[in-house]
């Protein structure tokens, strides 16, 4: 089973998926806003008990993390983003796995055996392997297909 999480600011989306590349499998797929009136800290700790709540249900055994592009990559929100990532990889620690890797989508396309460019996710990805892929807000698109570049 592989987590894959795409976090902003105010939510997260998640994509748990088994198989393999050419035969995924998606179990579940969610946004969940976090607590508006937390502070950081407290947003980081809940964030971790979602966290291990889904390896609980799941029996995870990797953790795929959607990372900011580099034109994102700044500012007050890339911070506080790169926080709450820093949260999956501990999760995965906690339960003793260092299996937690960091993609962006020019590697996740390559991963999934397309050209190494964002825009092969949209134009050359095969949407049919996984029943309504192409419905997703792109932040469950991007939790499902970095999950799916690690099966």
């Amino acid at each position: 089973m592989i987590l894959g999480i795409r976090c902003s600011t105010n939510d997260f989306s998640f994509a748990v998926l088994s198989g393999n590349i050419q035969a995924p499998q998606l179990h579940e797929v969610q946004s969940i806003s976090f607590p508006t009136k937390y502070s950081q800290p407290e947003k980081l700790r809940w964030f971790l008990d979602e966290l291990q709540e889904l390896n609980r249900k799941y029996t995870i055994s990797g953790w795929a993390i959607k990372g900011a592009e580099p034109m994102a990559a700044k500012g007050k929100s890339y911070a506080e983003r790169v926080e709450l990532e820093a949260m999956i990889s501990l999760s995965a620690a906690i339960l003793g796995s260092s299996n937690a890797v960091r993609k962006v989508k020019p590697t996740i396309a390559k991963d999934l055996g397309l050209k190494g460019r964002a825009k092969s996710l949209v134009e050359d990805l095969d949407f049919t392997k996984i029943a309504g892929l192409d419905q997703k807000n792109d932040k469950e698109f991007e939790a499902i297909v970095v999950a799916w570049s690690c099966l």
